[in-house]
């Protein structure tokens, strides 16, 4: 059935926790961020409440259904209503109600219902406690579930199934598998009909993750202390940064580099799991790596990474040289605190990158010229590194080459003509002056500014 958001409030207006008595809790308040949400539903998009809703599931004694004179049914009467699951959504629409700075409408809510219907005091003691038990034990679904349909992730999906790494020194080449939606992977793998295949299947199609890609890409941008809180956290923080970057779509080159940080990864967590630490390895993997990625410059040859799909000797000493100072300011943090809790904080990272220690001569000579790779952009919020969500696309690269193909003077009397007519915002015309400046000195504008230019 469908109720009225303002006919469920009255309800619970009039009865109150009795309705609740069978359901598992009592209301929540507004402190969780589900009931957050159903609050900001309910004040900002009332007639999208049954869409985003799971609604309730109440059980009764009996039910008296009447009809119209089309045949249509509603509820007339129902006994001895209880609300076994969806207590926390109809205590939020009744609070949210009652709360006269939200002002919000209840008549334009709507709340889809379950109604089922138990005829005896002996089947209702069996029965609801299964109900709500049920009803709460679905799979969870986790904070990176909801980014499966991203065109960025989908790109990355796209790419996976067609890529294969080079064949090198007899190594059987492999097609990795982006689990872009949880489940994937298994279900390919089910389609194998014997164990012999499937480990075949493994060998061949490596997995990584939305959570891993994240992993890889935060620990390569020097932020090992995202990282360290964990898969969904991390994955959090990495969507954030990848909707401050704007609409990117990642291209092969993208790809294959993605792929050569995922090689660095493993690699680097087998090298630290031979030292023999004791503990704490994931947190010394991330600090190691993003430690490399900034005492270098980002300047490991990934392109070579995934070329040879392995590290070179000197890179993998270095590891293993790096990882044992690390570990040693990981698991002495000051004042005795929680090493778990330490590794999440910045000032941890900030006091391992004053570590002084100077890179091999022969990783040195490895590390690539920047002026030769492909161009990067520094965003102004990170200037200490060039970001790998900043790195330019054949596209974009083609649209900042059409801006700066305009004379500097061209901007410049754009700018001016902006100003005296009041046509362009005061942030558009510092960007079209930022461009004017930019090209005059013989620089090209970032991505971003090329847009809006």
């Amino acid at each position: 059935a469908i109720l009225n958001g303002e006919f469920l409030a009255k309800i619970y207006e009039e009865h109150g926790p009795r309705l609740l008595e069978r359901n598992v809790r009592s209301f929540l308040q507004v402190k969780g961020a589900v009931n957050k949400g159903i609050r900001d539903t309910l004040r900002d998009e009332p007639e999208m409440f049954l869409a985003y809703n799971n609604g309730i599931s109440v059980t009764a004694e009996s039910v008296e259904v009447v009809r119209d004179e089309n045949g249509r049914p509603s509820i007339k009467k129902i006994r001895d209503m209880q609300i076994v699951n969806g207590g926390q959504t109809t205590a939020s629409i009744y609070n949210a109600w009652k709360d006269k700075k939200l002002d919000v409408d209840l008549s334009r809510v709507f709340v889809q219902m379950k109604l089922s219907v138990i005829s005896t005091s002996s089947a209702m003691d069996e029965i609801v406690p299964k109900i709500s038990a049920f009803a709460n034990t679905q799979n969870k679904i986790q904070m990176a579930d909801f980014s499966a349909n991203d065109p960025f992730h989908r790109r990355i999906e796209e790419l996976s199934r067609i890529t294969w790494t080079p064949v090198q020194g007899g190594q059987k080449p492999q097609n990795w598998f982006y689990e872009r939606a949880r489940g994937q992977y298994a279900d390919m793998l089910s389609k194998e009909t014997t164990t012999l295949r499937r480990k075949a299947y493994k060998e061949t199609h490596p997995l990584f993750t939305k959570t891993d890609l994240a992993k890889y890409e935060n620990t390569w941008d020097q932020m090992p202390y995202f990282v360290s809180e964990g898969a969904q956290k991390n994955f959090k923080k990495f969507t954030i940064r990848l909707a401050e970057r704007g609409n990117f779509v990642p291209d092969a080159k993208y790809y294959e580099r993605l792929i050569a940080k995922a090689i660095l990864f493993r690699r680097t967590e087998k090298l630290v799991q031979q030292q023999q630490y004791g503990g704490y390895r994931a947190n010394i993997v991330t600090y190691t790596i993003a430690y490399l990625s900034y005492v270098t410059g980002q300047r490991i040859d990934l392109d070579s990474i995934w070329r040879n799909q392995s590290l070179t000797p000197a890179l993998e000493e270095n590891i293993v040289e790096v990882s044992k100072f690390v570990q040693h300011m990981i698991v002495t943090p000051p004042g005795g605190a929680n090493v778990g809790e330490w590794c999440k904080k910045q000032q941890c990272w900030n006091a391992i990158k004053e570590y002084s220690y100077q890179i091999t001569d022969s990783l040195r000579a490895e590390l690539i010229d920047m002026s030769a790779s492909q161009s990067a952009v520094i965003s102004s919020s990170s200037k200490a590194s060039a970001s790998s969500l900043n790195i330019t696309t054949e596209e974009e690269r083609a649209l900042i080459d059409k801006a700066s193909a305009i004379a500097a003077a061209e901007w410049y009397a754009l700018s001016k003509w902006a100003k005296e007519t009041d046509n362009f915002q005061g942030w558009q015309r510092s960007i079209v002056f930022s461009v004017a400046q930019l090209i005059a000195r013989n620089h090209k504008p970032s991505y971003k500014q090329a847009v809006q230019a």
